[in-house]
């Protein structure tokens, strides 16, 4: 018998593990989902970030040249 068949065999059903399993499941899925997709947006807002100081920069020299 397999450790997993074993324990069920021994101890049952009990909803509450299957809720706890259940639930153990979904931060599993979720927690890389949401370590890369903070670091995606802090990467996105930082290229914003710096293209508009680099616009700015574009418009400031511009401004100079013709003034």
């Amino acid at each position: 018998m397999t450790l997993a068949t074993l324990v069920l065999v021994l101890h049952g059903d009990n909803p509450r593990l299957e809720l706890l399993y259940f639930w153990a499941a979904v931060m599993l899925a979720l927690t890389p989902i949401l370590i890369f997709g903070g670091i995606g947006v802090w990467v996105v807002r930082k290229m914003w970030k710096e293209r508009e100081e680099a616009s700015a920069e574009r418009g400031v020299r511009s401004a100079e040249l013709k003034g």
